[in-house]
């Protein structure tokens, strides 16, 4: 491939090099030396009239925009917020921070420099900064004399053409068909059009082996940060929903406790005291929900031996009065037995026990019961709700799963708070099961290991 395309160079460099490109190449340098001075010399014009003005920036931007044909220019402070510009539409200010004379500009003195970008239109900036630092002047032209130095020489080119085109078909015609095909592999491929399986680096030109080898194994490395993302984004999502959720029990108990308060003017003073006492437990409970929420980076792993003890009998007394307000209008008796100390965190067991129960009223019968017994070390919380069908009960652990999103539609909840037990049943290294009949009830029991218990409850 190396003497092909040295056969080639030399057929056809030799005579674009000696009739286009060293021509034009002089010509335009001269007359991009020569812009290049011109604009400068604007810049220093458009500084002093910049220090001497008093109308706003947008007037004076089009005023010294008027003194030259095609000239751009823009006012923009050091952090690349655009103040002013002469064009139709402002530029965007961080991408031109990115420009080498900006920074130029930004070091102290002139910066200058070409924008390349459009071959026979090359753009000509200038930059310096205005009084303390605090503001850029950036100045631009575009350069049109590469598109009137064509039409002078389009016969010769014609010509040369002519000649390029007969040296291809002689020369590089068999090579490139060949390179071409490697390429739009190689195009297909970033564009994922072409599996990554079907690209055999080995069958490639020597020369281009080694690149196309980095680009497959570029191509497999962002693959896995992709499935990394895309693993993120999902524990983002699955934290913002674990939040509302943890929210919104409480916040419905203070609700419903509060609607009471509202609805019944002749309450006796006991009972109110006694419904702001509820409202009072739950706002402290949603506070440390987003306590905890704003500590997030700073927590730590459950610490082994200093979990303090916790009555989980008190704690679902608490519950059961908290839920009393979802209870009463459908006639459900919570029913709590049995004791059990454990060593956790009180408000973890709190979340334990409020979205099991407040799962079993959501699904309980009219006029029915739950009941949480405690004993040996196992809590269970137990219905004569609606139940479960059998093919649900693998699944019913999933974040957002619902048994039958029609049928519940109508009694809330948004299929995280089983998920929110799991997580807390294997924090503290418990293990959960589920026994359900359909039409009949449901029973979930918490088994807690010997370490976790209080010896009076071993």
């Amino acid at each position: 491939m190396k003497r092909q395309l040295r056969r080639a160079f030399w057929a056809v460099g030799i005579i674009t090099l000696a009739a286009v490109l060293l021509f034009v190449g002089v010509m335009l340098r001269r007359d991009v030396v020569e812009d290049q001075g011109n604009l400068k010399a604007i810049l220093n014009t458009a500084t002093a009239w910049t220090g001497e003005a008093n109308s706003s920036l947008d007037i004076l931007a089009n005023k010294i925009a008027d003194s030259s044909p095609a000239l751009r220019v823009t006012f923009m402070l050091p952090n690349g917020i655009v103040l002013a510009d002469s064009g139709d539409t402002l530029p965007d200010g961080q991408r031109l921070l990115q420009r080498p004379e900006i920074r130029q500009a930004l070091q102290g003195g002139i910066g200058e420099g070409i924008d390349w970008s459009t071959p026979l239109r090359p753009v000509l900036y200038a930059a310096t900064l205005l009084g303390q630092a605090q503001m850029i002047l950036l100045v631009s032209i575009q350069n049109t004399e590469i598109i009137h130095m064509m039409t002078m020489i389009v016969p010769g080119v014609l010509l040369l053409v002519g000649l390029m085109a007969l040296s291809a078909r002689l020369f590089l015609r068999p090579v490139t068909q060949r390179l071409t095909a490697q390429l739009q592999q190689v195009q297909a491929l970033l564009e994922g059009t072409l599996d990554r399986e079907q690209i055999d680096p080995q069958g490639y030109y020597p020369e281009l082996k080694p690149t196309m080898e980095n680009i497959c194994l570029l191509i497999d490395r962002m693959r896995y940060d992709l499935q990394q993302i895309s693993a993120t984004q999902d524990m983002q999502r699955d934290f913002v929903n674990n939040t509302s959720h943890e929210l919104k029990s409480p916040l419905t108990s203070i609700l419903g406790f509060a609607e009471m308060l509202e609805e019944n003017e002749d309450l006796p003073p006991h009972k109110k005291a006694e419904y702001l006492q509820y409202i009072l437990t739950d706002s402290r409970r949603m506070l440390a929900v987003i306590e905890n929420i704003l500590l997030l980076q700073k927590e730590a792993p459950l610490p082994e031996n200093d979990l303090p003890p916790v009555n989980l009998r008190k704690v679902a007394e608490e519950v059961r009065r908290s839920l009393m307000p979802q209870c009463e209008p459908r006639g459900i008796r919570i029913l709590v037995e049995g004791s059990l100390g454990v060593r956790a965190l009180e408000q973890d067991m709190w979340e334990l026990l409020r979205n099991l129960m407040s799962n079993a009223v959501r699904y309980g019968k009219q006029d029915g019961w739950v009941e949480v017994r405690m004993q040996e070390g196992a809590l269970s919380v137990r219905d004569d709700g609606v139940g479960i069908a059998e093919e649900h009960l693998t699944r019913i652990f999933e974040k957002f799963y619902r048994v039958d999103k029609s049928r519940n539609r109508g009694m809330g909840g948004t299929g995280l708070g089983l998920s929110i037990v799991a997580g807390l049943v294997n924090r503290y290294g418990a293990s959960i099961h589920v026994d359900s009949t359909l039409g009949e009830g449901t029973c979930f029991t918490v088994t807690f290991p010997p370490d976790r218990l209080e010896e009076s409850s071993q």
